[in-house]
């Protein structure tokens, strides 16, 4: 796989020995960094560390996330989010892991390659991931260091100032705009990309696709600047098909850190949430994602009998002792190691176009015309899991069958936003960001004895402890935001009720 030849050539980079000497400058030269980074190799390892860690996908993604959205569940206390209990480290994971990391080497790329004209590409395509990376950390936590992060060796900040909400989505927008104007046949080719393959083209989609949905989080906050910038995004040309897709691929020993948690965990099933919303429109895609057993330990193929289990169940639920009853994630497909990441995928792009058309912001076909397209795409992209075997016949009858329903405004946006929920199954932190936004789906809160939300559905994660301690700037964005109360029920921004 290209990925486990890039991160090899990065680590022989990185790694490097020297000499005695008696020059006392270079002495001080720290003999483990290169200062000049070759940027593919740098973009690989972004890119990688975006998908390949399974310590903040275990706890942000799954045992808060994919529980308070109420896609998982489990009955063992300490996968605390659908009890809404504030557990210090998986709220700060996503953090924890990003800002040391990712945050450090695109933040990084981008100022190696901005004033090199013939690293024009690799600076476009490092100014969009630094985008969809910074994205992820407000969405889940509002006002964060942006502006001033990952400089404590490049400008010597070392205690950063958390910029507002708002204007990181301003900054959103604006380098979304430059980064695309940015790449350049006449250029150094662009490499190390194992998301769009190196193809400068699907980059630009890939920019106004990540526009659209940013654009589809301020439909509360700001419906004017949605409308002008889902506009833009459809003007300037999003993903066309599934193939087009920003996908990592993984292999055996470079894994997906999805499945390195499934694996590695085995005590959550499907919540019947998710469950039971697949069955009601008989959708193919459940038992790609899930399977179960009879008491002879032999797989159930009849969908019809599966069950999910209940969000909020602990050690003295009924539920507890009879765990093998519950769908549980298909062994063969979702938890192979080497099954593919998905991070912007054409059936969103599709879904959110059916929105727009819903509104009337000049979507190229009609809401639902989107909508079925979104569908088809949303089947065609699970069919992509290793083993996984969808028949074209069953997915067109799933599309036919579920058209868009369009009685009023607020129904057609209520089914649209309901199957991106379903269909960022495995994307959890997504779901839950589009939940806060659009309001949909429905959801019934837990009221359980060890939550700290008073049985209200969790609305962000709150920022990591260490910051409080070490960070000066922490609690002037704490009462800015949330009255000095750092906690699960603060709202971003862009969530208005």
């Amino acid at each position: 796989m290209k990925s486990i030849k890039y991160l090899l050539l990065a680590s022989i980079l990185l790694l490097g020995v020297t000499n005695c000497t008696d020059n006392f400058a270079e002495l001080n030269i720290d003999p483990t960094v290169s200062d000049d980074q070759n940027p593919a190799l740098q973009l690989t390892r972004t890119q990688l560390r975006m998908s390949h860690n399974r310590y903040e996908h275990w706890r942000a993604q799954y045992i808060y996330g994919s529980c308070i959205i109420q896609h998982n569940a489990s009955s063992f206390s300490y996968w605390s989010g659908d009890k809404y209990n504030e557990i210090a480290s998986y709220s700060s994971a996503q953090w924890d892991h990003d800002y040391p990391n990712t945050v450090k080497n695109v933040v990084d790329l981008v100022n190696r390659t901005s004033e090199d004209p013939l690293r024009a590409n690799f600076n476009a395509a490092a100014r969009i991931t630094k985008v969809f990376v910074f994205h992820r950390l407000t969405d889940l936590y509002g006002d964060i260091p942006y502006s001033q992060a990952g400089k404590g060796f490049i400008d010597d900040i070392y205690f950063s100032e958390y910029d507002t909400q708002e204007s990181i989505y301003a900054d959103f927008f604006t380098e979304l705009d430059a980064a695309i104007a940015k790449f350049d046949d006449g250029a150094i080719e662009l490499t190390g990309d194992f998301w769009l393959d190196n193809d400068t083209e699907r980059w630009k989609k890939f920019a106004n696709s990540l526009r659209l949905r940013l654009a589809m989080r301020l439909v509360k906050v700001n419906p004017a600047l949605a409308e002008a910038e889902v506009r833009k995004a459809i003007s300037g040309g999003v993903f066309e098909s599934t193939a087009e897709s920003t996908i990592a691929m993984h292999s055996d020993t470079e894994t997906n850190g999805n499945s390195d948690v499934m694996n590695a965990d085995d005590n959550f099933r499907m919540s019947n949430t998710m469950v039971d919303y697949l069955k009601a429109q008989n959708d193919p895609r459940l038992p790609v994602w899930g399977m179960t057993y009879d008491t002879a330990n032999v797989e159930v193929l009849d969908v019809t009998t599966w069950q999910g289990l209940r969000n909020g169940t602990d050690g003295d639920s009924e539920e507890f002792n009879r765990l093998a009853d519950f769908v549980r994630h298909n062994r063969n497909t979702i938890k192979t190691p080497s099954s593919p990441m998905f991070h912007l995928m054409y059936s969103e792009v599709q879904l959110r176009l059916a929105e727009a058309a819903v509104r009337g912001w000049g979507a190229p076909l009609s809401a639902a015309e989107h909508f079925s397209a979104g569908l088809r795409a949303a089947v065609e992209q699970v069919a992509m899991y290793p083993n996984a075997s969808i028949d074209p016949a069953d997915m067109e009858a799933f599309v036919a069958a579920n058209p868009l329903r369009e009685g009023s405004t607020e129904e057609s946006l209520e089914h649209i936003n309901n199957e991106i929920w379903a269909s960022m199954y495995q994307n959890a932190v997504e779901a839950f960001a589009n939940w806060r936004s659009s309001g949909y789906p429905i959801l019934t809160p837990v009221d359980h004895e060890i939550g700290t939300t008073g049985g209200t559905i969790p609305r962000r994660y709150y920022y990591p402890s260490s910051e409080a301690g070490l960070n000066p700037n922490y609690q002037t964005a704490v009462d800015r935001q949330f009255g000095g109360d750092d906690n699960l029920m603060g709202r971003v921004w862009w969530d208005v009720q």
